[in-house]
């Protein structure tokens, strides 16, 4: 009995020393690290939920945040898509006018905006400026010590801080996203025109043919779930916030890379939602 544990034991430490065994462990430490990273921020995102009913006391840093988010990303966000517009126009128009399809160019690239460049473009903007920021200031003060001041002072820092950052990017996305499908269709209508002959009205009847009220509200709700993920990714890595300044930086760099993986994973699992439960109610 003793030299078959002895023989197993040894056998596990081969395997845990081994290339493999060494990648697995990494691996695994890795995941788990990760899951316990997500389960930390749907705690959060729990918790600033029942804050909302503070949100009268936060007012003033609700507005500062709106500006700052909302209104300060507009042009950045309007040029991103305004361009895109005009490049997909290019680039789908010439390969259409080969089979004489030009003019359903209003169909493809008012879907394609509606449905998803719009909120995925407002997602990256909003999380490579606002979401990188909020993380910084928030992983400054906690490395400051100012976060734990306002625990000494009764003061929530879940809902001084995390809440009216996570309410501005809910209330601004929306409304930063139907920006761009504007902007963006307003640009691919203006090279369909300049380029293969389309007029507006023909893109906007190839548009209409195609959609309808809801792609724009799906859209909508799309960047109202992003923003969510966007926030609470951002406020969670600025308070978990260790080692001074680097540690700023690696909070700013983590909150960029899973806020971009998290929009994406999210933005899969509601396009299949959508799909499967919205479409056959809503239309």
């Amino acid at each position: 009995m003793n030299a078959r544990s002895r023989t197993k034991d040894t056998a596990a430490e081969v395997v845990t020393r081994s290339h493999a065994g060494r990648a697995a462990e990494r691996t695994g430490g890795v995941l788990m690290k990760q899951a316990r990273h997500a389960g930390r921020g749907v705690l959060l995102f729990v918790d600033t939920c029942a804050q909302v009913r503070n949100v009268g006391s936060v007012l003033p840093q609700l507005m500062r945040q709106v500006e700052m988010a909302g209104f300060g990303s507009i042009v950045v966000l309007a040029l991103i898509a305004g361009l895109t517009g005009m490049i997909m126009a290019m680039q789908t128009g010439f390969e259409l006018q080969k089979m004489g399809l030009q003019e359903n160019l209003g169909a493809i690239i008012g879907a394609t905006f509606l449905r998803e460049m719009g909120p995925i473009w407002c997602a990256i903007i909003i999380l490579a400026r606002v979401g990188a920021a909020m993380a910084a200031e928030i992983g400054t003060m906690v490395v400051n010590e100012e976060v734990d001041a306002l625990r000494v002072m009764s003061i929530n820092p879940v809902r001084y801080l995390v809440l009216p950052r996570v309410l501005a990017l809910v209330i601004s996305m929306p409304l930063l996203t139907a920006i761009a499908d504007f902007v963006g269709l307003a640009g691919g209508a203006l090279v369909s025109e300049a380029m293969f002959d389309v007029t507006i009205a023909k893109f906007k009847e190839s548009a209409i043919l195609l959609l309808n009220g809801p792609d724009f509200w799906y859209g909508v709700f799309k960047s109202g779930v992003f923003a969510c993920i966007i926030g609470t990714i951002a406020c969670d890595r600025g308070l978990n916030t260790t080692d001074g300044a680097e540690g700023v930086g690696r909070a700013t760099t983590s909150t960029v890379v899973l806020s971009v993986v998290f929009v994406l994973v999210s933005d899969f699992i509601l396009n299949a939602f959508i799909q499967a439960v919205m479409r056959p109610i809503f239309g």
